[in-house]
């Protein structure tokens, strides 16, 4: 119905059953999508990243996540969902707030929501509790 209406129109399919057919044209019986999204790759980087030194990742896994795909099949690789972009800025967030309410920051300090989060950012870019890879995120605050 897309490509009939908008035929210059792309279509990608979010998609974590590896449903076969999805970027098969409707006309050969598909569901009719131009491209896939390669969604094991993103989760593959975030489990290494927490889960492994670099000199404990299995190169022979990577190449495999990398190019596991039918043959034909257009798929889109990406690093980082929107999903799980929203929850690290997340996590980020509820970490400087920990450390603000626990530092007791929250109850002395009285200011507007804003100066509260660019202070939380200052706070967390500062916290030894911090991990290295949530500190990298947090926005610039100059």
């Amino acid at each position: 119905m897309i490509h009939e209406n908008f035929p210059e129109a792309v279509t990608i399919a979010e998609d974590v059953s590896g449903m076969p057919g999805l970027c098969v044209p409707l006309a050969l019986g598909g569901v009719g999508f131009d491209y896939r999204l390669a969604m094991a790759i993103p989760d593959m980087w975030i489990k290494l990243l927490k889960e492994k030194k670099d000199d404990e990742w299995d190169m022979s896994n990577i190449c495999w996540i990398l190019t596991n795909r039918r043959h034909g099949e257009k798929t889109i690789a990406y690093a980082e969902s929107h999903d799980q972009a929203y929850v690290n800025i997340f996590i980020s967030f509820l970490h400087c707030f920990l450390v603000l309410t626990v530092t007791g920051w929250l109850e002395t300090n009285h200011f507007s929501c804003g100066s509260v989060i660019k202070s939380s950012i200052l706070t967390c870019r500062h916290s030894p509790t911090l991990p290295p890879s949530l500190s990298a995120v947090l926005p610039s605050t100059k």
